[in-house]
């Protein structure tokens, strides 16, 4: 049985050039690839930033689905459908700006702030007659809903200043050749 993507499909074969960014920290290796060709354009820490805010759309993604029930459907009509995912869409962007209060405020990070803690305990404290967004700020180490973020580090070299731009005879658009498949 042969596998689709198998190692016969070859880098030379693609219809556009990439750039490859592999550096070395501490004992660690980080590969990126990017259409970008221009490092000075895009550099190796920018690069790896941009990488890393992948998990950022992951954890929104989970705020709106698990957190927020976007998980459950309340109906089959497409109107209540829209009209769901436009609630959760507004009530997510709320939290995360009431979030960005919360940190300014307190003079921390966004993600020292824990989102999950608040969106559990702001309506207790609405409830209570107390501003969540204060009340976090007043006691938000105390409780640990802010607290020091566990998110890594993103560490990359700068780019040299010698840093050569790309060559002109770079083939940078070809016409792909793609392997025959049988899948």
């Amino acid at each position: 049985m042969a596998l689709c993507g198998s190692a016969a499909h070859r880098a030379d074969r693609a219809a556009h050039a990439v750039r490859l960014v592999s550096f070395q920290v501490g004992q660690h290796t980080y590969r990126y690839i990017t259409s970008i060709l221009d490092p000075k354009q895009l550099p190796p820490l920018m690069l790896a930033k941009l990488y890393a805010r992948r998990w950022d759309i992951e954890m929104a993604f989970q705020l709106i689905k698990q957190r927020l029930g976007l998980h459950l459907l309340w109906s089959a009509k497409p109107v209540v459908v829209q009209q769901q995912v436009l609630a959760v869409l507004i009530i997510s962007q709320a939290l995360q700006a009431m979030r960005l209060e919360i940190a300014w405020r307190a003079g921390v990070d966004p993600f020292d702030v824990s989102l999950p803690l608040f969106i559990q305990y702001a309506s207790w404290y609405a409830s209570q007659g107390r501003d969540p967004v204060q009340a976090f700020v007043e006691r938000g180490r105390e409780l640990c809903f802010i607290r020091p973020s566990c998110r890594t580090a993103i560490h990359a070299p700068d780019l040299p200043p010698t840093w050569a731009p790309i060559s002109p005879d770079i083939l940078l658009l070809r016409t792909p050749r793609y392997a025959g498949r049988r899948c």
